[in-house]
C-alpha cells in the first residue's frame, strides 16, 4: 500500500476537520433556526387572527412550509410567515391525501370535548359496535327521516350521539326547539316528539345549544344531518341505517 506523505495526510486530516465542523455546526444550528421560523409563524397566525393562538406548530412533508392547528382548522404557512395556504395536501407519488386524516383527529378530538353530558344519546340495549356522532336540525326533513330510524340503528348496534345544529341560528324557532328538548326531563322522548312534528314544553335552563352550533361550524358542517364518525369522519346528509352499517364494518371496529 502506498503511504502518503505527510503534506497530503496533513491536508486531509484538516479537511476532515472542516467537513466536521460543517455537520456539527448544521446539527446545531438546524433546532435554532426551527424555532425561529416556528417564532415567526406563531407571530403572524396572532396577528391574522385577531391575538388568538396557535394550538400547534409542527413542520408540514414539504420544506418550508409548516402545519399549523388553530382548534379544528388546519393551515399551511410558509417559514417566514409570510403566505398562508388552506387547502388539502397532495403526496403526487403515492396520490395520499395528507391533511384529511390529520383533520379528522383534529375533529374527533373537539367533537369528544363537547361532552356526553351535553348529547342526547341513542344507544342500543346490547352491547354496541359503534358510535355515531350527528349534528341535526328539529325541523331538517332528512334529520326526521334518519331519526325514524333510530331504532334500527340501534338494533344494528349503532349507538348515535346527537348535538344540535339550527340551520337558522341562535334565537331562530328551530334553535329554541332544541332547546326544548335539551331542557326537557326526558331528552329521549322529547326528542322523539320534536322531530315527529309535536309541538312539545317550552323550557329555558342553562344549555350548550350555542357552543354545539358553533363547534358544527368551526368542524365544517353546512348542512344537516352532518354524521361523524369514531374517527372524525364526515359523512354528509341522510344515510339509511343499513348503509351505515355497511360503512361502519369497512372503517373496522371501534
Amino acid at each position: 500500500m502506498k503511504r502518503l506523505d505527510k503534506k497530503t495526510a496533513t491536508g486531509l486530516l484538516r479537511f476532515a476537520a472542516v467537513i466536521s465542523l460543517i455537520f456539527t455546526g448544521s446539527t446545531i444550528a438546524a433546532p435554532t433556526q426551527q424555532n425561529a421560523e416556528i417564532e415567526q409563524v406563531r407571530k403572524s397566525i396572532s396577528k391574522l387572527l385577531a391575538g388568538r393562538s396557535a394550538d400547534s406548530i409542527m413542520l408540514s412533508p414539504v420544506p418550508g412550509l409548516y402545519e399549523v392547528l388553530v382548534g379544528p382548522q388546519l393551515y399551511y404557512v410558509s417559514a417566514d410567515g409570510k403566505y398562508l395556504f388552506n387547502g388539502k395536501l397532495f403526496n403526487i407519488d403515492t396520490r395520499q391525501d395528507l391533511t384529511t386524516p390529520k383533520l379528522a383527529k383534529v375533529k374527533a378530538k373537539a367533537i369528544e370535548a363537547m361532552g356526553e353530558e351535553n348529547m342526547v344519546i341513542f344507544s342500543p340495549e346490547k352491547a354496541y359496535q359503534h358510535t355515531v356522532t350527528v349534528f341535526t336540525d328539529i325541523d331538517c326533513g332528512y334529520c326526521r327521516k334518519l331519526h325514524a330510524e333510530i331504532d334500527q340503528y340501534n338494533d344494528l348496534g349503532i349507538r348515535v350521539r346527537y348535538l344540535m345544529f339550527p340551520r337558522a341560528g341562535v334565537g331562530s324557532p328551530s334553535y329554541q326547539k332544541a332547546v326544548n328538548v335539551f331542557c326537557a326531563d326526558d331528552k329521549n322522548d322529547a326528542m322523539t316528539r320534536s322531530k315527529a312534528g309535536e309541538d312539545i314544553e317550552q323550557k329555558n335552563c342553562e344549555n350548550t345549544i350555542a357552543d354545539q352550533y358553533n363547534l358544527g361550524h368551526r368542524v365544517g358542517v353546512t348542512g344537516t344531518p352532518a354524521i361523524f364518525l369514531e374517527n372524525g369522519e364526515l359523512v354528509p346528509g341522510y344515510v339509511p341505517a343499513a348503509k351505515m352499517q355497511a360503512i361502519l364494518s369497512e372503517k373496522g371496529p371501534r
